[in-house]
């Protein structure tokens, strides 16, 4: 059964797969970082001298956010742009569609 699995939704699944393990990677560094580095808690008092500004933010925000944003924007550039199979869907059937409507008209 599973040779007769369509490729278009073989390659569909691989890249939600692929999408959703990027997703769950991402949310879970983004989230443990700033709250390893950006929170208080028992034990580890912050004060000024935890902000150590890069670009004007403090420093969790820099490497708990903005470069996992942008590992995720380049990661989304190469997967969109290089990775994704490109499947052949069929006839394109636009002009079938077109006359249909026209035929019809609006009722």
């Amino acid at each position: 059964m599973s040779g007769n699995i369509d490729p278009v939704l073989k390659h569909s699944r691989r890249e939600a797969i692929i999408i959703g393990v990027a997703w769950l990677i991402s949310t879970t560094y983004c989230c443990a970082y700033c709250y390893w580095a950006g929170y208080i808690r028992e034990g580890r008092p912050l004060g000024v001298q935890d902000v150590r500004p890069i670009f004007g933010m403090p420093s969790w925000v820099f490497w708990g956010i903005m470069v996992p944003w942008l590992f995720c924007s380049l990661f989304t550039f190469w997967f969109a742009g290089f990775y994704m199979a490109d499947d052949d869907l069929g006839a394109d059937h636009t002009g079938e569609l077109e006359s249909d409507i026209r035929e019809g008209g609006l009722q």
